[in-house]
């Protein structure tokens, strides 16, 4: 479990599929969560993006934090911060993403490309989903890329849970900033210790509201690479309930759901 702070000395650094530049607005960091230095950083950088008030929250809680239940916009606020787009009482409201969706503004990067390897690690915000893939709006860019949902990795705000050989970090609050499918372990950025810690998926809750993929379900094989919504962990038994559908919901291992 762990290294020594990645994001000390130099200032960069960073897990693998996934690149800092710790030396915009912010000097080495002094010791910063990278993640809130990254949304600080793209809200100067993200073309109609109002990225700044999301910077206090070292993660994304609930995929972004200053989103209203709905994952929706602030009220009278559009898509990236735009006023009068579906804020306003006359007009229509917005409709909540389906269970399968990311929702738009989710942070993520890049991952798994082949035609275009040398973007991989690029951030990004999604923008939304079309013919079935993500349009992603890129980091310090007027660019936007769409890609299939599989060449995604979500920053996700977790809490670390069930490490046997290490209890003090259960129950510690981190970021994901990137995941090995070789080791099949997150890489997981502790603020409060400033580290990264290596764990399992069945190590690491993500929140309620977070949308994953179901993957390695053997007695339930097809589930596996469908998308949904987590809407409650089940310490108990260490199992999500997840919704598929508006029929379909589920209970799943840990381990079956990665974002």
């Amino acid at each position: 479990f762990g290294d020594s702070d990645p994001f000390a000395g130099m200032g960069g650094g960073g897990g693998p599929g996934m690149r800092f530049n710790m030396s915009r607005g912010g000097g080495s960091g002094g010791g910063m969560d990278p993640i809130s230095m990254m949304m600080g950083n793209m809200a100067g950088g993200m073309n109609g993006g109002n990225m700044g008030s999301f910077a206090s929250t070292g993660g994304m809680p609930n995929n972004m934090a200053s989103f209203s239940s709905a994952r929706g916009m602030p009220s009278g606020m559009g898509p990236f911060g735009i006023p009068g787009f579906g804020g306003m009482s006359s007009q229509p409201q917005p409709q909540a993403p389906a269970c399968n969706v990311i929702p738009g503004g989710t942070l993520v990067s890049l991952v798994g490309l082949v035609n275009a390897a040398d973007r991989n690690g690029d951030r990004g915000v999604v923008q939304g989903l079309k013919a079935g893939r993500y349009v992603v709006q890129l980091e310090d860019s007027d660019e936007t890329m769409s890609v299939k949902p599989s060449n995604l990795l979500q920053h996700i705000h977790v809490t670390l849970h069930g490490i046997a050989s290490q209890p003090s970090l259960n129950g510690r609050e981190g970021t994901v900033v990137a995941w090995s499918s070789l080791k099949e372990r997150y890489s997981v950025y502790v603020a409060a210790m400033k580290k990264i810690i290596n764990v399992k998926a069945q190590n690491v809750v993500l929140p309620n509201g977070t949308v994953a993929k179901v993957t390695g379900v053997a007695s339930k094989p097809e589930f596996n690479e469908k998308w949904g919504t987590i809407i409650n962990f089940v310490k108990e038994i260490g199992k999500y309930d997840v919704k598929l559908s508006e029929k379909q919901i589920i209970r799943i291992k840990l381990e079956n759901v990665l974002v």
